[in-house]
């Protein structure tokens, strides 16, 4: 939340009750924290970053698997950009994120 303030990388401004701190890596693998290796989203935004569902692309754009087309909440997601500056770091994790879910970014 300091970092953040109460923004949502993928959709913004929220109330802080509604975020939480996403891994960008396993934290279960790696077991450590990392300073740049997280950021806020929204409770729904996160476990579908988990299950490799929504996944962020080299050009900061959000990337929407087909499955969720059908619901407008998270079809209008596709191809907008982050809502926070990511590091090199941050991008990096995304990438390993979109290889370890097979994202296509063609």
């Amino acid at each position: 939340m300091d970092r953040y303030a109460s923004n949502c990388a993928f959709s913004g401004d929220m109330p802080h009750e509604v975020l939480e701190a996403a891994h960008l890596y396993s934290y279960a693998k790696v077991g450590d924290h990392h300073d740049e290796g997280g950021i806020l989203l929204r409770r729904d935004l996160h476990r579908l970053f988990d299950l490799g569902k929504i996944a962020v692309l080299d050009n900061s754009r959000i990337s929407v698997h087909n499955s969720l087309r059908p619901y407008p909440l998270y079809n209008e997601l596709d191809g907008q950009r982050l809502k926070i500056e990511s590091t090199v770091k941050q991008r990096s994790w995304f990438g390993a994120h979109r290889d370890m879910w097979h994202v296509d970014v063609a």
